[in-house]
């Protein structure tokens, strides 16, 4: 049903109060003759016309008075014109009052019936606002929820971007320092190259010194065996010995044996003397070259 304007629901209201205010001054007017009805009609005299001498003579002489007529039976006096509408019979009185109850119903009706068009009207509008404002509440809940599913979204990307920008710092770190500590290796491992180089030329060089200090050393020991031997007169030309000697710091010998030898017996006991006799054997000029068991190749001139 369409809602109802106002022009129209003003009609119907002026419509309505014109009725009530018609059945109202029918009423009215219906009680007023009801309760004033017309004044009965006066009825008809009878009289004669008495001439003046006559009553003249009357008073002179007695004369006798005329006998009445003899009245005619009463006769009902014929009802007068009607004035003005009649008054009303119970009968219309009750059927107006029952048009009144039955227009009066029907008015209350029609205000109910209006009533409840503005109430379902009221309530239609009611709907309407609740439903706007529920629609505008989901509205702004769900614009909302975007925003906050957009800002979740959006701080995900960042600590994504965040956490790829670190693993990417800590991987440059970590293949920086995987590089520095290649190139540290690589200059410890040329640095011990280096040093090993500088100590293999360093030992060398002992070793060298050393050799010559211990050849020198061995031909002093030699030297002095030889001053100290007694030469057998079963020693030949080409005599080549190998001497295996034991000695104790201060170059006291403690033990001698002969090793290959081309000698006779007594060859071997001559230079086991000679040994015995040359200690203390002489010392080495590098106390770190000291042996105690030295081999020595005894091979006297000839």
């Amino acid at each position: 049903m369409p809602p109802e304007s106002v022009r129209d629901r003003w009609v119907s209201i002026g419509m309505s109060v014109l009725l009530h205010g018609s059945l109202v001054a029918l009423l009215a007017v219906g009680w007023w003759h009801f309760r004033h009805p017309a004044p009965a009609p006066s009825l008809p005299i009878d009289a004669n016309v008495v001439d003046a001498r006559t009553l003249k003579g009357m008073g002179t002489a007695q004369t006798p008075a005329p006998k009445p007529k003899p009245a005619a039976q009463a006769q009902p006096p014929p009802a007068p014109p009607a004035e003005g509408p009649p008054p009303p019979t119970p009968d219309e009185v009750a059927m107006r009052q029952q048009a009144a109850r039955e227009e009066a119903e029907h008015e209350a009706k029609a205000q109910q019936q209006l009533l409840a068009r503005q109430q379902a009207k009221q309530a239609r509008e009611d709907a309407e606002r609740q439903a706007q404002a529920e629609a505008a509440e989901q509205a702004a809940e769900a614009k909302k929820a975007e925003e906050a599913r957009q800002a979740a979204a959006a701080k995900l990307a960042k600590q994504k971007k965040l956490a790829e920008a670190r693993k990417k710092a800590e991987a440059e770190k970590l293949a920086q320092q995987r590089k520095l500590a290649e190139e540290r290796q690589a200059e410890a491992e040329r640095q011990a190259r280096v040093a090993d180089l500088q100590q293999s030329l360093k030992e060398e060089e002992r070793a060298s010194a050393a050799s010559g200090a211990l050849a020198s050393w061995q031909a002093q020991i030699t030297a002095r065996i030889q001053h100290a031997w007694i030469r057998p007169p079963t020693a030949q030309q080409g005599l080549d010995c190998v001497l295996n000697v034991t000695q104790v710091p201060g170059g006291s010998v403690t033990g001698v044996s002969i090793g290959d030898c081309n000698g006779d017996e007594a060859v071997r006991e001559s230079i086991e003397a000679a040994v015995y006799r040359a200690s203390p054997l002489p010392p080495p000029p590098d106390p770190s070259l000291f042996e105690r068991q030295l081999v020595i190749e005894f091979k006297p001139n000839n």
